[in-house]
């Protein structure tokens, strides 16, 4: 197939591409910047803006479909700036879809836009969205979702993928603030023990999107629906911490917060952060969120509807880390 690609260049982006030209398929990605990279992969790069109908138009033209993963991640991010990422962009893509006859599209969506205040222990796309959102990211990325799978009809057909934390050795925002507060001596556990999240490591992520893509044709089963995709093996936050920690040559931090004072101390260092000058915060509400509450999901209906099963295991890849740096203790579940 002729694939269109937005966010190619981003850390999911990449690793679609890779999947989607080993599979066989042709990529088009509509970029700002080329990347070398990509052109080393024999991607066709079309020069353009995500918001701007003309450029999508121009290089969804002659396409079976469109994978779109661009977007703003950070939690940060003014709610203009992420609206205009998140939700404009995923409007101009399918107007483009729909001017274009392009009769598939694949949205990155993400697990936390179904995550409030309870905790979630193996959900499934039954959960409904919560009453509201702790954080602008989720609920744009939400707002996006919504109106993809309101687009599915008989021209096009639409599906919705809802990644777990993202994560690979070379993610550029959990693993380095981690790290930094670590190594400065300026990490405290918030969670309490026994909470569970999932990890999708990118790689399966990456995978997901190119079964999605090759099953997806108006009418067809998985069309108009949302799915979960992670690997597969909910951690304990702590485990997931100290694993990490463990990769880089650092022992977990014996000193805690409670869950109320963090979620204050994040919610004060929010309000500042939009000071003129003001440095990025150590507590981010969002991240927080993510970890201060248990929040795993069942991958049953992507499993058994677009055959996908994980392939590779954040578990593992943190624990081979950590043997290089000679300490191999596993991570507990």
């Amino acid at each position: 197939m002729q694939i269109l690609l937005t966010g190619a260049g981003g850390f999911l982006g990449r690793a679609i591409a890779r999947r989607l030209v080993d599979r066989g398929h042709l990529v088009r990605a509509l970029m700002r910047h080329p990347q070398p990279e990509l052109d080393a992969l024999g991607i066709e790069q079309w020069q353009g803006s995500a918001v701007t109908l003309d450029s999508m138009l121009e290089v969804a033209s002659g396409c079976d479909a469109i994978v779109h993963s661009a977007g703003n991640v950070d939690p940060l991010a003014p709610i203009e700036t992420a609206y205009e990422a998140n939700v404009l962009t995923t409007e101009v893509a399918l107007a483009a879809a729909e001017l274009a006859a392009v009769p598939r599209l694949v949205f990155t969506s993400c697990a936390s836009v179904v995550i409030g205040a309870a905790d979630i222990n193996g959900g499934g796309e039954a959960l409904a969205y919560p009453p509201r959102w702790p954080a602008v990211y989720p609920h744009v990325k939400a707002l996006a979702e919504q109106r993809v799978l309101a687009a599915n009809g008989e021209a096009l057909a639409t599906i919705a993928l809802r990644p777990s934390l993202l994560w690979a050795p070379d993610e550029a925002r959990l693993t380095p603030r981690l790290v930094e507060l670590a190594r400065n001596g300026r990490l405290r556990l918030t969670a309490h023990p026994g909470n569970r999240i999932d990890c999708c490591h990118v790689d399966n992520a990456a995978l997901a999107h190119v079964l999605a893509v090759e099953r997806l044709e108006p009418g067809a089963p998985i069309a108009g629906r949302s799915y979960f995709i992670s690997d597969g093996e909910p951690l304990s936050v702590e485990a997931l911490i100290a694993a990490i920690l463990r990769a880089h040559g650092l022992p977990l931090p014996a000193r805690r917060l409670s869950p109320r004072l963090a979620r204050w101390l994040a919610a004060s260092a929010h309000l500042r952060q939009r000071l003129p000058g003001a440095s990025r915060p150590l507590l981010e509400r969002y991240l927080l969120n993510l970890t201060d509450r248990s929040a795993w999901f069942s991958i049953a209906a992507a499993r058994r509807d677009l055959d996908y099963a994980p392939q590779t295991s954040t578990r593992e890849v943190l624990a081979r880390q950590a043997r290089r740096h000679g300490n191999g203790q596993p991570a507990a579940a």
